[in-house]
């Protein structure tokens, strides 16, 4: 049985998609649905966690986690 997509269900995947696409095209690696990783630098001893992919941050390890 197929279900039918609302269109705040069609919007809400745009949106994500486009995040993705936008994290993907900076250089931040997939781990899974909604978490990727940047290791601007491996040699960091955190790794800061942000819902939206930002250029300023290609310096640190960052972990990306969108809904």
């Amino acid at each position: 049985m197929n279900a039918r997509l609302t269109p705040s269900d069609i919007e809400a995947d745009f949106w994500r998609e486009l995040r993705e696409i936008e994290a993907e095209s900076m250089g931040w690696q997939p781990l899974e649905a909604g978490a990727w990783l940047h290791a601007g630098d491996a040699q960091a001893a955190t790794v800061t966690v942000v819902g939206v992919p930002d250029l300023a941050l290609s310096g640190q390890a960052v972990l990306l986690v969108a809904y």
